[in-house]
């Protein structure tokens, strides 16, 4: 039996994967290059800094939320040519104080592990010969008693969600003695390079936030 972790705030119904009542999946269509801007608006949804609404009221550009509105302005020189690693963090830019961003080009499994473990997220840069991709990690599994997970849980924008299941492909973790791991996905599977990563993190000033607000409350309970 395999056990899988995924993000706390992502559920599944019929339409896939959802946060609250509201799906989640964003395809990307076949004309554009905007895997990488999927995936974040992907992320940015997940923790509940951008509302589905605010993405299908045309003109999307002209938004009234600020952050979302400096978001289309970093992501308009990559949506249809793509955006490399510190291209793609810039589209974080305006959502710094709640989102920590850190890109990893050399490396990332173990980080990226680890990072989905601590119920963060992670947009994985895969690549082979063929195939130069932006998806974005929401969960990872194994199997059951094992101490080693083997499976990363993505949301890939390229293909349609699954229903029941927060996600629609997986990678493994280990690599291949080549270095390339297993992309499995419904129409089949590939091999691929996994070289880039974005982390996805609450922010350094939350975090510090609260703890010191737990700080607080254990000296108050102290002095009483």
């Amino acid at each position: 039996m395999n056990i899988y972790r995924w993000h706390p705030l992502l559920t599944a119904s019929m339409d896939g994967p959802m946060v609250g009542t509201t799906p989640l999946h964003l395809h990307q269509s076949d004309i554009d290059g905007a895997c990488g801007i999927h995936a974040a608006l992907m992320a940015l949804m997940i923790l509940n800094l951008v509302e589905r609404d605010d993405l299908e009221k045309p003109p999307i550009s002209k938004t009234k939320k600020k952050s979302l509105a400096r978001f289309w302005k970093h992501c308009s020189p990559y949506y249809f040519s793509g955006a490399l690693p510190d291209e793609l963090k810039t589209v974080f830019k305006p959502f710094k104080k709640e989102v920590c961003c850190k890109v990893l080009d050399k490396s990332p499994v173990n980080e990226a592990a680890a990072t989905l473990q601590a119920d963060g997220l992670c947009i994985a840069g895969l690549t082979n010969t063929t195939f130069d991709h932006w998806v974005l990690i929401v969960g990872i599994g194994g199997k059951e008693g094992s101490a080693h997970l083997d499976r990363f849980l993505i949301l890939d924008p390229a293909l349609p969600p699954l229903p029941m299941l927060p996600w629609n492909a997986t990678l493994t973790v280990k690599p291949s003695r080549r270095g390339l791991h297993r992309y499995e996905t419904a129409n089949g599977d590939c091999k691929v390079y996994f070289e880039d990563a974005l982390l996805l993190t609450p922010s350094i000033s939350e975090a510090d936030f609260d703890f010191e607000d737990e700080l607080e409350l254990e000296l108050a309970l102290e002095s009483d």
